[in-house]
């Protein structure tokens, strides 16, 4: 028998080295910062919390712990890549071309109108710091400035001291050493999505990378568009991924059946109740599954405010009506305009209704 001819030729192109390699070292530092964002994201959605995070907006990685501009506090992170540890000698002292990194990092949070609704500011390196107490064995993930030693403390601050002139950062500042790893940071998040979901949804069925794809790419989008935005909707809309948006985007991407009863109840109701075509009925079974799925895995406030009405009309009006038909036309038309804007379309809102009423 002829053996099969090997097809893996010799490329062309990797018989000289390459003159120029930093581009992808480049990429792999700016791309680095964005997964650290995802990262930082997944950690305050998996207890629970509201949030929008921004890249390039200020410093590197800004996080708001609301979605309502006027309490929202913010936490702000300059990541650094590297392979080196930082001394308090390389994060205070300017170099020939540049400021140091302090006085960066100084410059983007103080003396700005939102300094005083800043909760942390966070120097995050991959190579680690080398400080006094490291060399008594301590290995701390967040290192906060008040545990330095005063001769560091001190200058640590006085490095930064005509620009912090109201000292915001002598409280405020912290070094962290991150969890992700320099390389295969990727299939770390995509691991961390999957602890999120089996977390808050467990047995549900559900594609990971097609979360990771959609979220780290709204990240990047947004974190090259440079244009500045008076108004806080327009900011969350066009620079921010919020809590409201990754709950909105897991719950497109996962898959729960519901209890059997539920559904043998539900079909029934559709079949002696409403006068429907079959694919008119099958619209609401979809509906009725992708809502039954939000309430499960989603914290959005409004779902929960819409669903509350809903369960308080029907329990109060259960007896009025003959049919679920009935009650459906009577609870649309109580909370008419509420209820539309929330369900555009009729299908959707008659899922919701019929998922409410025999749950």
């Amino acid at each position: 028998m002829k053996k099969k001819e090997s097809k893996n030729h010799a490329n062309p192109l990797g018989l000289d080295a390459k003159r120029e390699k930093a581009g992808s070292e480049t990429f792999r530092k700016y791309n680095y910062q964005y997964h650290w964002a995802f990262c930082r994201m997944l950690d305050e959605h998996s207890e629970g919390n509201e949030y929008a995070i921004f890249v390039e907006e200020h410093e590197d990685v800004t996080l708001a712990n609301s979605l309502d501009g006027e309490s929202a506090l913010f936490e702000f992170n300059q990541i650094k890549e590297i392979s080196s540890k930082s001394t308090v000698s390389s994060l205070s002292k300017d170099k020939k071309d540049s400021v140091s990194p302090l006085k960066k990092l100084a410059n983007s949070v103080c003396n700005k109108q939102f300094s005083d609704r800043i909760s942390s500011v966070n120097f995050v390196s991959t190579g680690g710091f080398s400080f006094d107490f490291h060399k008594n064995g301590f290995s701390l993930e967040v290192i906060e400035v008040g545990l330095l030693t005063e001769d560091e403390k001190a200058k640590i601050l006085e490095s930064i001291s005509e620009i912090d002139k109201e000292k915001i950062l002598e409280n405020k500042l912290a070094f962290i050493i991150p969890g992700l790893p320099e390389k295969g940071f990727d299939l770390v998040v995509e691991g961390k999505i999957s602890q999120l979901i089996n977390k808050h949804s467990p047995g549900c069925t559900y594609n990971s990378s097609s979360i990771y794809d959609c979220i780290i790419r709204d990240l990047q989008r947004k974190g090259e568009n440079s244009f500045d935005y008076l108004e806080w909707e327009t900011s969350l809309k066009k620079k921010a991924v919020t809590s409201r948006q990754l709950d909105k985007i897991i719950s497109q991407h996962i898959k729960i059946k519901p209890d059997e009863n539920l559904t043998t109840e539900l079909l029934d109701i559709l079949k002696n109740e409403y006068s429907l075509s079959s694919l008119k009925r099958r619209k609401i079974v979809s509906a009725f599954n992708r809502y039954y799925t939000a309430k499960l895995s989603s914290r959005d406030a409004e779902l929960h405010k819409v669903s509350s009405i809903m369960k308080k009309i029907i329990e109060s009006s259960f007896d009025d009506f003959s049919t679920a038909k009935e009650l459906e036309e009577y609870v649309l038309n109580k909370e008419k305009d509420l209820l539309e804007s929330y369900f555009p379309i009729r299908e959707d809102f008659s899922g919701a209704f019929l998922y409410e009423l025999i749950s």
